[in-house]
């Protein structure tokens, strides 16, 4: 994807974002002018307040989806959503966290980033029954491409030895995390990745050499 290209597509993305930022202010004034006292924000205006800001984001990535692969259907465009989405995240929870322009006690802002943290989650599977609008142009024909799977290792590597890690669960969603993530790299460094099925292969393979205990040689 060229440089223009990625500009007109963040210029739409910030378009999108700012439109819909603009209207969740609106319907969070609207939903906090029931509060008597500001400071003091029950849990279920907190609740109705986290509704409206899932239905926003889930609004914001059709439309963004929509939008965006109007413009460009590049795997590199794909990753742009979901940087929009995650950036629009933090805006409505910031903006539900203002309240009414008084400071939330501790124990509100909890039950906010508690519920925010699933909402996010939710988003993130909404996002990704999306990526295959974003598979860019197939493959003609000919020689199939070599995949830099040892860079791919590499990165997981890096990834693994940062102080977050890799945020492994145990559960079933472990290989797909980590399919996404060496797509991820594979589409930042050429634009394009291998097969899923392909990916979770190596996945799999990675989960095992961490999970399995090495026997050490004689």
């Amino acid at each position: 994807m060229d440089s223009k290209t990625a500009d007109s597509i963040e210029a739409r993305l910030n378009e999108l974002r700012a439109k819909a930022l603009k209207a969740f202010k609106m319907q969070i004034m609207k939903i906090y002018s029931s509060v008597e006292h500001p400071a003091f924000i029950p849990d279920s205006t907190v609740s109705e307040a986290v509704r409206a800001a899932e239905e926003s984001v889930n609004q914001f990535v059709r439309q963004t989806v929509s939008g965006v692969s109007a413009i460009s259907e590049a795997p590199e465009a794909f990753l742009l959503v979901r940087d929009a989405v995650a950036a629009h995240l933090l805006d409505l929870e910031r903006r539900i966290e203002q309240g009414r322009g008084v400071p939330l006690p501790p124990d509100t802002l909890k039950v906010i980033n508690g519920r925010f943290a699933a909402v996010s989650q939710r988003a993130s599977q909404s996002l990704e029954n999306y990526r295959s609008f974003f598979s860019g142009p197939k493959n003609p024909g000919g020689r199939p491409p070599t995949w830099d799977w040892d860079g791919a290792t590499i990165h997981l590597i890096a990834v693994a030895n940062t102080p977050d890690g890799l945020r492994l669960e145990g559960g079933r969603g472990d290989n797909a995390k980590i399919a996404n993530m060496m797509r991820d790299w594979f589409i930042l460094k050429t634009g394009n990745s291998p097969d899923f099925s392909d990916l979770k292969k190596r996945a799999r393979k990675v989960i095992d050499a961490i999970s399995k205990p090495q026997k050490a040689e004689n």
